[in-house]
C-alpha cells in the first residue's frame, strides 16, 4: 500500500492535534505555491470529514484527473510531515541530530569541509549528551570520511580518536543489537505460542536463550543496554512461569529508569512498560500488596508525565493502566468497585481504535468479560466474548483464544441458555481439536462444564465438588498452574459450591491463604 494512500491520508490527518493542524497551516501559507490551494482543499475536507469517503473528496476536488489526485494525496502527506519536523526538531533531539547530519551532507558538498566539520561537532555534542548511538557512530563515520579526504589542519591524533572511538561505539551497538534481537524473538514466541507447555519446549527455549546470553556480560553493559538485558531476562522467565525472577528483573529495569532522569526522557514507554512487568508479575505471584503499592506509583507517573506524553505514549500508559486496575480487582474480588472503571476502558478502546493491535484489543476484552461475570451480568460479557472470538489473525495468542471459549461456555452456563451452549460448546470442541491443545486444565473444564449442562440445576453441586478437587490437585503442576491464572476457576466454582458472589469467594479463599 502506498504510504500516501487516501486511508493512510486521512488516519494521519485525523491523528493531528490542534496545535499541529495550527502549524501545519501556516508552514503552508508561507510556502504558498501555484497548486497549494487545492492541497491545502483537500486537507480541510479530509479534516471535516467524519469517515473516510474518497468519492465525495474527489467531487470537491472539481475537474481532477486520477493521475493529479494521486499526486495531490502525495504532496499534502509530504508537506504535513516537513511541517511536523519543523513543529518537533527542537523538541526532540534525534530529530535534530539528523537535521545536523544533513547540514553537514550539504555544506561538504559545496566544499565546505571545515563548516560540515563544525555542525557535526554540534550534533556530535547532543548524540553523545541523549547516548544516541546509532546516530552517533553515523557523525563519527562521516568525519572520518571528510578528514581523510581532505586537508582540514587538524592533528593526526584526532583521526587516531575517531578510529577508537568507531570502535568502541561498534562493539557497544552490536551488543545492543544482539540483545534487541534476543527480546524480540523472545517476544515472537510469546505471542504465537504463549507460555511454555512442556518440558520440551522448555528445553528448547532455555538451549535458545542460554547460548544466546553466555557471551555477554552483565557488568559491561549500562544504559539501553542494561534495559535490554534485563528485558530479555524478563522475557524469559515469564514464558517459563518463573514470576519470581520475571519479577526481579522487571524490579531492575524500573529502578534503572528511576535513577536516570535522561532514560526517563529517552524512553517514557519503556519505563511504563516496566512497571507492566513488575505488575504482571505481582499478579501471577498473587502478592495483592506489592501489586497495588507498584500501581500506584504507575498511577502517579502517568498523572505527573500525561501532559507532555505524546499521543502514542498516552496509549501506552492508558494501557498498562486501565490492565492494571483491573487486575487489582481480581485479585480483590471486588468487581462491583471495577465495574466503575469499565465504561472509561470501553470508550478509550474506541478512542484509538485505529491504533491499537488486535492482541492488546484482545487482551483487554477478555479482562472486561470477566469483570462482568465476576459481577454477575455474563449476558454483557458475551458481546465482548464473541468479538475475540471473531478475530482472525493467525498471530494471535490461541491460548487466550482456547480461554475465551471457556469463558463464554461459562456464561452461557450462568444463563441457562442450553440451545447456544449446545452449539457452542460443538464448534468450541472442534477448535480444541484443531489446535491440538495439550493443556489438561482446559480440557477439564470443557468437559466439566458439558456435564453441568447435561443436568439438572440442583444435581450440579457434586460435579462442583469433584472438579474442585480435580482442579486442586493441578495447581502446583507448573506447567498448568497458569491455566488458574488466567481463568479463575477455583474461586468460580468454589462460589457455586457455597452459593457465594465471586467475588466473597475469593475474598474467603485469599483469607484462608488458598
Amino acid at each position: 500500500m502506498p504510504i500516501a494512500s487516501t486511508e493512510n491520508l486521512f488516519k494521519l490527518v485525523k491523528s493531528l492535534s490542534k496545535s499541529e493542524k495550527r502549524a501545519f497551516k501556516l508552514y503552508a501559507r508561507r510556502n504558498q505555491g501555484e497548486g497549494d490551494l487545492m492541497f491545502l482543499k483537500l486537507f480541510d475536507t479530509l479534516d471535516k470529514q467524519k469517515v473516510l469517503n474518497d468519492e465525495s473528496l474527489k467531487s470537491k476536488l472539481k475537474g481532477i484527473t486520477t493521475a493529479a489526485y494521486s499526486n495531490l494525496k502525495r504532496h499534502l502527506y509530504e508537506q504535513i510531515m516537513i511541517s511536523l519536523r519543523l513543529l518537533y526538531k527542537d523538541k526532540k533531539q534525534n530529530i535534530k541530530i539528523r537535521e545536523y547530519i544533513d547540514f553537514a551532507h550539504v555544506l561538504y558538498g559545496k566544499g565546505l569541509h571545515m563548516q560540515a566539520l563544525q555542525v557535526l561537532e554540534k550534533a556530535r555534542s547532543i548524540s553523545s549528551k541523549h547516548h544516541n548511538d546509532f546516530s552517533l557512530l553515523t557523525i563519527i563515520e562521516l568525519e572520518k570520511m571528510i578528514q581523510s579526504r581532505h586537508i582540514t589542519r587538524t592533528k593526526t591524533g584526532r583521526i587516531l580518536e575517531l578510529m577508537e572511538d568507531a570502535e568502541v561505539l561498534s562493539e557497544k551497538i552490536n551488543r545492543r543489537i544482539k540483545l534487541s534481537n534476543i527480546r524480540i524473538r523472545l517476544h515472537k514466541f510469546y505471542i504465537e505460542q504463549g507460555h511454555v507447555t512442556g518440558v520440551e519446549e522448555e528445553k528448547k527455549l532455555t538451549s535458545f536463550f542460554t547460548n544466546s546470553m553466555h557471551e555477554i556480560d552483565e557488568s559491561s553493559l549500562n544504559g539501553m543496554e542494561l534495559i535490554y538485558y534485563f528485558q530479555s531476562y524478563v522475557w524469559y522467565n515469564y514464558i517459563l512461569d518463573d514470576f519470581a525472577n520475571c519479577f526481579r528483573y522487571a524490579l531492575k529495569w524500573v529502578d534503572l529508569f528511576k535513577n536516570s532522569r535522561e532514560l526517563q526522557n529517552r524512553d517514557i514507554d519503556l519505563f511504563m512498560r516496566g512497571y507492566h512487568y513488575v505488575l504482571t508479575a505481582a499478579f501471577h505471584l498473587k502478592d495483592r500488596l506489592t501489586y497495588q503499592n507498584y500501581l500506584e506509583e504507575l498511577e502517579l507517573l502517568r498523572q505527573e508525565k500525561y501532559s507532555k506524553l505524546n499521543l502514542n505514549s498516552q496509549i501506552v500508559s492508558f494501557q498498562y493502566v486501565h490492565n492494571g486496575r483491573m487486575n487489582l480487582h481480581f485479585l480483590e474480588g471486588t468487581f462491583e468497585k471495577g465495574m466503575i472503571n469499565i465504561p472509561s476502558t470501553l470508550s478509550r478502546i474506541h478512542r484509538y481504535k485505529n491504533k491499537l493491535d488486535a492482541h492488546k484489543v484482545m487482551v483487554i476484552y477478555y479482562k472486561v468479560s470477566w469483570m462482568y461475570i465476576g459481577n454477575g451480568e455474563p449476558e454483557k460479557a458475551l458481546k465482548y466474548l464473541n468479538r475475540i472470538i471473531g478475530l482472525t489473525e493467525k498471530s494471535l495468542r490461541v491460548d487466550i483464544q482456547c480461554f475465551t471459549r471457556l469463558m463464554l461456555l461459562i456464561a452461557l452456563l450462568e444463563l441457562d441458555e442450553y440451545e447456544q451452549f449446545d452449539t457452542s460448546y460443538a464448534s468450541f470442541k472442534r477448535f480444541f481439536k484443531k489446535q491440538e491443545v495439550p493443556n489438561k486444565v482446559q480440557h477439564l473444564i470443557l468437559e466439566m462444564l458439558y456435564k453441568l449442562m447435561s443436568v439438572g440445576v440442583y444435581d450440579r453441586k457434586s460435579i462442583y465438588i469433584h472438579y474442585y478437587d480435580t482442579f486442586n490437585q493441578l495447581v502446583e503442576n507448573r506447567f498448568e498452574r497458569r491455566s488458574f491464572i488466567y481463568l479463575d476457576i477455583l474461586p468460580w466454582i468454589y462460589s457455586k459450591i457455597n452459593r457465594l458472589p465471586l467475588g466473597e469467594s475469593i475474598q474467603h479463599l485469599n483469607d484462608n491463604g488458598k
